[in-house]
């Protein structure tokens, strides 16, 4: 089933006798962002202005609930029925558009669409990202609601359009700008809903009637009569809404928003909002993006973003100017801290100010000479940005805010938002329980069910006693996650894809950083894909334990434990990590270096760079708890496969002690081990036999 909300009605519970089996009349309330399901309830999913869509995303024969933001041109799709952040987040359109959904190309996927009045033109994507439209054509006078459906039963979606004062619907011949079948149905107050509700194979254009709560269905190309009429219910509220097609979902719980929580909506300052209220009290994120906004809160505070809430730190650019085959824009005096060490290939990765066109980061070059096609070069003598390609059309966005959450109050919830595109200094985080990185952190923060996503420096840092759960921490410049501190808990976060910035890589960069810590827990997360280690303590971390987590295809190693001390790592699946650092068992799924007191076991290990590998060298660091040496490693009842590198211990200290009088044993471990492995021990390489030789296993 095809369909697209475009059209007003009013709001309300849908009968339980309402229309066959397998299809809802849906209704949305616009001013609360409230949805309607019969056999679903009523949910949170939207903001006032939103314009709703009703389609099947995923193509599971299953309608589920979309917005368009008008404001900004936004689509955010759900893949449930249900409260919730937003699966789908893209940018089509503009704000003047009118939005509509279905199957153009016959794939069993729904994707966006939109009619742009001012030029009467329809827009269709063929997938559900952001880009140019796969098909566009003039149709209609510019005035009217669109709609879209499989009317014929070819698999296809047609769109068309509606004029409410009229009745007149207009069907598209094949979404082109050929008028098709026409005619007239519908009265003045009804609202359009399209679904196949007698399961033949095509849909069928109907009205929702308000002051019957009936819907009326007729055939295309009938132009009177009624002989199709269901009781939807009579609804209340403010007028929108439309019509739910395919299996219902399960029954949801809407999440406990508090009565008493304080909204606060796009535009507004969320600091003020905390500064003028007492500690304790709960903050209600309203959807929409909240540009450039930077918080501390209070103790106590609760800070709930409703789903679709977004924390951006970026400006919107505009007014560019041309100039040759480069185009740019002034007034850009934004300047923020340059921690950190570059690749030699990338010297500005230090330039906290990022520039995204269309919600992808471009490379930032050091001059003008070098910008073209996906780079761009900030001239901040002379507050101007420059780009390679040309602006017209397309979303630019500079970050300019340097953290959107930060300081030390105690007793602190962050949920459920979207954290973007902030100008973040590497080892900052843009949900940072610190006011500075000298702080010790605030005690007992719970940062969960975020999406953090783009920053330039770290997604999230933490220092004592924070608990990080459920979070989606991606894309991000320098890390994922970093914690200082005692007593943080990492658990049950996704940590993908970050290090997007060249930053170097034995410098601070990848998924993951835990330096000064005591007595952390990082278990059960998913740690994937970043370009650096993917799990790595460093510099006197002490009492950490790494268990439970999924470690796979990080650059460097997948759990590095650097000039620390008493670490377990135990039951973590690792798998292909380390590929391109192998040399001297700095590939391994699991390293260990200059680390004293560290226990390995219980994990899976496949086919990274190397398999467990631990490496002492002279690194005399502010040693903490004694010296950082390789002492009392024991490595047990873990299984390796290796198709290539190593396994084993190495030095270059000038000293055998690591291997005859330190208590470093390999026990009870299972290798499957290819033509391309060895295991390394006593300053040599050697066979699997020879290292049993040695009584290692």
């Amino acid at each position: 089933m095809a369909f697209a909300l475009v059209v007003s009605v009013l709001s309300g519970i849908v009968s339980a006798a309402a229309v066959p089996s397998g299809v809802q009349v849906a209704f949305f309330d616009g001013d609360r962002g409230r949805w309607s399901m019969e056999g679903i309830g009523d949910f949170y999913y939207g903001i006032p202005g939103d314009l709703p869509m009703v389609c099947d995303w995923n193509g599971n024969g299953t309608d589920t609930v979309g917005l368009y933001r008008s404001q900004s041109g936004f689509l955010y799709l759900r893949q449930q029925n249900n409260f919730g952040v937003a699966d789908i987040s893209i940018y089509f359109g503009i704000p003047e558009d009118l939005p509509v959904c279905g199957d153009w190309n016959g794939d069993g996927i729904d994707t966006i669409g939109v009619y742009r009045p001012s030029n009467a033109t329809f827009y269709l994507r063929y997938t559900n990202t952001t880009g140019f439209a796969d098909q566009q054509f003039t149709f209609g006078s510019g005035h009217g609601r669109p709609f879209a459906g499989d009317f014929n039963g070819d698999g296809k979606d047609t769109v068309g359009l509606w004029q409410p004062g009229t009745g007149r619907y207009e069907l598209s011949n094949g979404n082109t700008s050929t008028v098709g079948p026409s005619g007239y149905q519908g009265a003045a107050g009804d609202g359009v809903v399209v679904a196949d509700f007698d399961r033949d194979g095509r849909d069928t254009l109907g009205f929702y009637r308000p002051s019957s709560g009936h819907v009326h269905l007729n055939s295309i190309g009938e132009t009177s009569g009624s002989p199709l009429e269901y009781d939807a219910g009579l609804g209340f509220g403010d007028p929108v809404a439309g019509v739910t097609g395919g299996a219902s979902p399960d029954p949801v719980t809407e999440p406990d928003v508090p009565p008493d929580a304080i909204s606060v909506w796009p535009g507004q300052s969320i600091q003020n909002a905390i500064n003028n209220a007492p500690n304790g009290s709960t903050f209600y994120i309203r959807a929409g993006t909240h540009r450039m906004q930077r918080f501390s809160p209070k103790a106590g505070n609760v800070i709930l973003g409703e789903p679709g809430a977004v924390l951006n730190g970026a400006r919107v650019l505009s007014g560019w100017s041309q100039d040759g085959s480069q185009w740019w824009v002034g007034g850009q005096n934004q300047q923020g801290a340059r921690p950190g060490v570059c690749e030699s290939s990338s010297p500005r990765c230090r330039y906290p100010e990022d520039l995204f066109v269309n919600g992808v980061r471009l490379q930032h070059v050091d001059s003008r000479s070098k910008v073209g096609p996906g780079t761009w070069y900030f001239d901040y003598g002379a507050d101007r940005i420059y780009i390679g390609e040309n602006p017209s059309g397309k979303w630019v966005e500079t970050s300019v805010t340097q953290g959107a959450v930060y300081g030390n109050a105690p007793n602190v919830t962050i949920t459920g938002l979207v954290v973007e595109k902030y100008a973040n200094p590497a080892q900052h985080g843009a949900i940072d329980n610190r006011s500075n990185n000298g702080d010790a952190g605030g005690d007992n923060w719970l940062i969960s069910g975020n999406e953090v996503r783009f920053n330039h420096g770290v997604g999230i840092k933490v220092g004592k006693a924070a608990r990080v759960e459920g979070n989606n921490v991606h894309h991000n410049g320098q890390l994922g996650v970093g914690a200082v501190g005692n007593g943080a808990v990492y658990d049950g976060n996704e940590i993908a894809y970050n290090g997007e910035l060249s930053y170097s890589l034995d410098w601070e960069r990848g998924g993951s950083k835990f330096a000064d810590t005591t007595n952390m827990r990082i278990t059960n997360n998913y740690v994937h894909h970043n370009q650096g280690p993917g799990l790595w303590a460093d510099v006197n971390a002490k009492d950490m334990l790494f268990a439970n987590n999924t470690v796979i295809g990080n650059t460097k190693a997948g759990v590095y434990y650097e000039i620390s001390y008493d670490g377990v790592i135990r039951d973590n699946y690792i798998e292909g990590n380390g590929h391109g650092f192998t040399p001297w068992l700095w590939g391994g799924g699991i390293v260990i270096s200059s680390s004293a007191n560290v226990e390995i076991y219980g994990n899976t290990l496949v086919n990274n760079g190397d398999g467990i590998g631990a490496v002492e060298q002279n690194r005399p660091e502010g040693a903490k708890y004694g010296p950082h040496i390789i002492q009392n490693l024991y490595v047990h009842d873990n299984t390796v496969t290796m198709s290539q590198g190593h396994t084993g211990v190495a030095q270059d200290v000038g000293n055998n002690a690591v291997f005859s009088s330190r208590n470093n044993r390999f026990e009870n471990n299972t290798y499957h081990i290819g033509p391309g492995s060895w295991f390394e021990w006593d300053n040599r390489q050697m066979t699997h036999d020879a290292w049993r030789g040695y009584g290692l296993n």
